[in-house]
């Protein structure tokens, strides 16, 4: 019997109550016989799907005898108490084959896949879900000499830019306790901060990457588009999907860039333009090579529309531009310049978002070349009353609003995608006068964390001001670093959290990027600022 017929398999059951169901969704009658013609065509149709189905998967394996996963457990509270760690496990390389992470340790955020240890993606929707594959970023981390030394614990199916919705608990930030450490990669900020590791990983659909790292003190950056890939990492929506390093100092940040960036071969996010790996530039050699030049005759453009906003903090504004005068004293040309359309680009990034990332995490993101995540589609559907009932008020919201979107604005996801295009040549228009654009990364500074018991919309406000800057870029693939400038008032009396600038740049301009925070953290330490 051939799989591509008219003729159904074997087994395979498909009866006219079932055609029905679909016609009815959209007030479709069948006329004559055409029911039962159709339940056969459509039962036929189901010949190659059940035979896919039954079939092994095929994802990269891991290489257990060189990279051993050794001594994994999920760690009690005595040695967890911020809720950071998800699984502590030890995993290096018997024989790497570079020394450029030798000896220095890791977290990664638990959205990324390590073969042999489980996964939590911050949520209890699902649960027991050990990826069978290593992300690409991890064999790279391996081959350099790091050591792995856990997975971070991350928010709510990476859904959240407040530290509050992992189903493991919150997360304080490392310098106010009970304040935000940011999301989604929340439980990597908070460990890099603390010490607890050298490195750590994020990824970043919105600001994931940068909000923490502004929220904590610390580096981060979203490379630009497609430099990093993002193989083995849970998705939710391919086209702000980003991964990469967030680290104490620039230096670091350079140094794990240079590790994890460059081709695999196996992510389609990474497009033309995106170097192989014995090409991706030696960043932190480079930053050597020109940190006595450091930002001496560059054009640096403070973005208008970056400050624009009614609900900028005061303090935030404050230390931010004393921040940027500090260019202008090591012989940069520092000038405001405008891009209108920065101030609608959340909208933009938001109907990507919420339409993409509902299809997404229903199992139904199609057009793609990459290694699919199977057997977390599996744990992961159908999606039940209980499966909501276990979500966080932010991806709950997020469910509902992605799902009504599809169904009230069908053609707004498209629509976003070209938009997106258009954002990014306006900020190129821009880069045509100047070498980088600079804002706030976050234009208010952490927030009290909520309680359990408080509202969806007071939760859901602890989010407001946290992507407004980073967002945009997600959309439009510009690379874009968060690194900290001091330290500002928080809404409590004699509280005191990090502040941070945005660096952004050309596409494939991470240099540029670096070198201007590095020249900046080389002239002033950012805690006494």
């Amino acid at each position: 019997m051939s799989l591509l017929s008219v003729t159904p398999a074997e087994g395979i059951k498909v009866t006219e109550d079932d055609l029905a169901a679909i016609a009815d969704k959209y007030g479709y009658e069948f006329k004559d016989n055409e029911k039962a013609e159709y339940t056969t065509l459509l039962a036929a149709t189901c010949n190659a799907m059940q035979f896919v189905s039954e079939m092994d998967d095929y994802q990269p394996e891991a290489d257990f005898e060189l990279t051993p996963r050794e001594n994994i457990y999920l760690p009690g509270k005595s040695e967890n108490q911020d809720n950071a760690w998800a699984y502590r496990f030890h995993l290096s390389h018997k024989s790497p084959s570079s020394t450029l992470l030798k000896g220095k340790t890791l977290c990664i955020k638990d959205n990324i896949c390590v073969a042999g240890v489980p996964c939590l993606v911050g949520t209890e929707t699902f649960t027991n879900w050990t990826p069978k594959t290593d992300a690409t970023i991890v064999t790279r981390i391996l081959s350099a000499g790091g050591i792995i030394t856990g997975k971070a614990v991350c928010e709510n199916l990476s859904t959240s830019a407040a530290s509050f919705t992992a189903a493991t608990g919150p997360i304080s930030n490392p310098y106010a306790k009970g304040y935000s450490a940011g999301g989604s990669s929340s439980g990597t900020a908070n460990l890099v901060a603390k010490g607890e590791v050298d490195l750590g990983v994020g990824a970043d659909q919105g600001g994931s990457i940068r909000i923490p790292a502004s929220l904590c003190g610390l580096v981060g950056f979203k490379a630009t588009s497609g430099l990093v890939p993002y193989t083995g990492c849970v998705s939710n929506e391919a086209t702000i999907d980003y991964v990469g390093p967030i680290t104490r100092t620039v230096m670091d940040n350079a140094l794990l860039l240079e590790v994890i960036a460059g081709v695999d071969g196996l992510d389609d996010r990474q497009r033309a333009g995106t170097p192989f790996p014995d090409q991706v530039p030696k960043y932190s050699q480079l930053l050597l090579e020109t940190k006595d030049a450091g930002v001496k005759g560059m054009k640096i453009g403070i973005l208008k529309e970056g400050l624009s906003s009614t609900i900028l903090d005061k303090g935030v504004e404050t230390k931010f531009r004393a921040a940027a005068a500090v260019f202008m004293e090591l012989g940069a040309v520092v000038e405001e310049v405008s891009v209108p359309m920065h101030e609608i680009a959340p909208a933009i990034f938001g109907a990507m978002s919420r339409q993409g990332g509902a299809m997404g995490r229903a199992g139904k993101a199609s057009g793609r070349r990459q290694v699919m995540l199977t057997d977390l589609y599996e744990k992961m559907l159908p999606c039940t009353a209980d499966t909501i009932e276990k979500m966080s008020a932010v991806s709950k919201n997020t469910f509902f609003a992605g799902d009504y979107c599809w169904e009230r604005f069908p053609q707004v996801y498209a629509k976003a995608v070209n938009l997106s295009r258009k954002l990014s040549e306006a900020y190129d228009a821009a880069f045509k006068s100047y070498d980088v654009l600079i804002m706030p990364t976050t234009i208010t500074p952490a927030d009290p964390l909520p309680a359990p018991t408080d509202s969806p919309i007071t939760k859901m406000s602890k989010t407001i001001g946290k992507l407004d800057n980073t967002c945009p870029f997600n959309a439009t693939g510009h690379p874009a670093l968060a690194f900290p400038i001091g330290f500002v008032d928080a809404k409590e009396e004699g509280v005191r959290v990090p502040a941070s600038m945005q660096i952004v740049g050309r596409n494939w301009d991470e240099i540029g990027c670096l070198k201007v925070a590095f020249a900046w953290e080389n002239a002033r330490g950012w805690k006494e600022f």
